[in-house]
């Protein structure tokens, strides 16, 4: 196992995630209404469209042009050349690529992994200054004896009046996928890359039964996001991309864009809710293609001393918000035959 463990391709953090379309017009609109900032285009060899968010990658979020929707991948900053190196030994990859053509460049590895999901892994990409949006919201005052404490009520003769806008967007938090063989992938990203299961969560009528595992990326001692990545059964959805995340300042401008993405139209998918399992404050709203993309803020951060729980499909998913959106009627039927199956094996 330490062989194993030294072997590992050594993630950073998220970097971008890429999704084909058959509009860019309309999926950049939504991009920019989502809160992402644009950052270069390109129409050749395929016309592409470059957001960010307002950290310091140069990249967040790539649409491209494609004949229909597609999922194409999602892309880990790594943290030297030499994983570079390792990464292009992991089973699926390719030889690496120069993504001069992109913003931030750098040298990329794709690997074509369990279930053909695409994943990549980017480094020398050039960081960019960080662009501090502009304050949304003035200092919350809290309860205190006397109106004169300053340092509990710092706001003085300022009002709130937020107006209703896109919510700049961070950074990418974490992205997932939805797998038929939910051990072969877990073992697959555990041994090839530093991911460690964080919080887990079992099949509602077999206990023992993995659906849904969080991962957070190994750094030891140093405190990370409660999951980077994530995997889960497709017993409620087909295989592919599950969604993406991005993080947000705070609660009140993300109920700001939720209002605001409400008002354009946008067809939201869940929330606003406070998940159990890494705490965020979380909203999915579905894109022009019918993608989930989610909005969040205040999640948990992690390290090797942090202790995790497997929660059942029974016990609640949020610690208050909306209930799950109701199943589809393929989803509904999977279940019923995953029940039936359970009942005769019984």
């Amino acid at each position: 196992m330490k062989n194993i463990a030294a072997n590992r391709v050594q993630l950073n953090r998220p970097a971008y995630v890429s999704y084909g379309h058959n509009d860019l017009d309309e999926a950049s609109v939504f991009a920019r209404d989502f809160g992402l900032l644009e950052a270069g285009s390109i129409e050749t060899p395929v016309p592409t469209r470059f957001f960010r968010g307002y950290g310091d990658l140069p990249l967040t979020y790539v649409v491209e042009k494609t004949a229909s929707p597609v999922f194409l991948g999602v892309t880990f900053e790594v943290c030297s050349v030499a994983d570079l190196e390792r990464a292009e030994h992991v089973p699926g990859a390719k030889k690496r690529e120069s993504m001069a053509h992109q913003p931030g460049g750098g040298e990329r590895v794709s690997i074509n992994g369990p279930e053909s999901i695409p994943f990549h892994v980017i480094y020398g990409h050039k960081l960019v200054e960080r662009k501090e949006p502009p304050p949304q919201m003035h200092p919350l005052n809290y309860p205190a004896e006397s109106d004169e404490n300053a340092t509990r009520k710092p706001r003085r003769g300022e009002m709130q009046r937020p107006e209703l806008g896109p919510a700049p967007i961070h950074k990418l938090g974490h992205c997932g996928f939805a797998v038929s063989d939910l051990p072969n992938a877990l073992a697959f990203y555990t041994t090839h890359f530093n991911f460690i299961p964080s919080d887990k969560v079992t099949h509602p009528l077999k206990p023992r039964e993995q659906l849904f595992i969080f991962l957070h990326i190994d750094k030891g001692k140093a405190f990370t996001d409660h999951h980077s990545f994530f995997l889960t059964a497709n017993l409620l959805q087909p295989v592919g991309v599950h969604h993406a995340a991005f993080e947000l300042n705070d609660f009140d401008v993300q109920y700001i864009a939720h209002e605001f993405l409400k008002k354009k139209g946008y067809k939201p998918h869940w929330g606003i809710g406070r998940h159990v399992a890494g705490s965020q404050i979380f909203d999915y709203w579905h894109d022009k293609s019918g993608f989930v993309l989610e909005h969040y803020t205040d999640g948990d951060l992690v390290n090797d001393e942090t202790s995790f729980k497997e929660f059942n499909m029974h016990d609640t998913l949020t610690t208050w918000g909306p209930t799950m959106p109701h199943l589809s009627f393929m989803a509904k039927l999977r279940l019923a035959l995953q029940v039936i199956l359970i009942k005769l094996r019984g």
